[in-house]
């Protein structure tokens, strides 16, 4: 899980239109410090940790869009969403590669048709490399970062929002907490491998809506945070399994009759692994249900 960006000179009484341009630049800054290592594709924590950063910045920009001018907003949400989709497709082929080589770890013989395997996801990883380079560069020469930067040191001359940033915040993590609520409510109905990424997805809205807001909110919300973020890492374990059991169909069904026997050993491997992830799951959102209705009780309550 990556360490939460600190974000100096925040106050219950600092107008939001002062707070919003604090806080996007702090994780604007983190994003563009975290391109030089992911930017060659060859190390795999580079990928991983500026998704993270484009993530986090993403749901800030969604965060403070009742401050941003609506051309602003619409200007720059574009290429945050292209750098995001061109990461998530190096990271897919990243988490595969290593699950499935994991999984035949302890083969003897592990079916050809896995190398196989390997070779196209290794083949589609080095597209998706290129692929991100290309848009980094396309980022670079049209100066879409630095044009932001340019537009969030100039918002607090521009935003009419005098509100206070603890009215502001306490207003958007409630949005957010209800958004998880209601998706789980949702994925107890359905029980189904969509509405629980929904669910994730929810959840990481909510995470990154405290972040910058967790020293004024109070104690349940730090304590939300932090169950939050464990929901999160299990979530995510299940979200890969289900990603690795549809890989895994794949191919069993691609395979000869003789290594089809082996593909199938392989299937049983992850849904066990997803057995034990969303029992997991199920007893931790079983604790978060009275931090949920603790949390909602201190935002909709205004502070002493």
């Amino acid at each position: 899980m990556a360490k939460p960006i600190r974000i100096a000179g925040l106050s219950r009484r600092t107008p939001i239109a002062r707070a919003a341009p604090n806080v996007l630049r702090a994780v604007l800054q983190d994003l563009l410090e975290k391109v030089p290592e992911a930017r060659s594709g060859d190390s795999k924590k580079g990928i991983h940790d500026l998704r993270v950063a484009v993530k986090r910045f993403r749901e800030a920009f969604r965060l403070f869009r009742p401050v941003l001018r609506k051309k602003t907003f619409r200007r720059h949400r574009e290429w945050i969403e292209d750098l995001n989709d061109a990461l998530g497709e190096v990271r897919d082929r990243d988490v595969a590669l290593v699950e499935l080589r994991k999984l035949t770890a302890g083969l003897a013989e592990p079916p050809r048709s896995v190398a196989d395997r390997v070779a196209r996801l290794e083949s589609e990883r080095l597209v998706s490399v290129a692929a991100l380079a290309a848009t980094l560069d396309r980022l670079q020469l049209e100066g879409l970062p630095a044009q932001l930067a340019a537009r969030i040191e100039s918002i607090e001359q521009e935003a009419a929002s005098g509100r206070p940033t603890d009215e502001f915040a306490r207003e958007r993590v409630r949005e957010r907490l209800l958004d998880v609520r209601a998706r789980w409510a949702a994925s107890q109905r359905e029980a189904t491998p969509e509405s629980l990424h929904r669910l994730r997805i929810g959840n990481k809205r909510l995470r990154y809506a405290i972040e910058p807001f967790s020293r004024m909110l109070g104690k349940e919300i730090r304590r939300l945070y932090r169950s939050a973020s464990r929901f999160h890492d299990v979530l995510g374990d299940l979200h890969d399994a289900d990603s690795m059991a549809v890989m895994l169909e794949t191919a069993m069904a691609g395979a000869s009759k003789a290594e089809r026997r082996a593909w199938e050993g392989l299937s049983v491997k992850v849904i066990r692994g997803r057995r034990v992830a969303l029992r997991k799951a199920l007893s931790l959102a079983d604790k978060l249900e009275p931090l949920w209705d603790e949390a909602q009780h201190a935002v909709e309550e205004p502070p002493h």
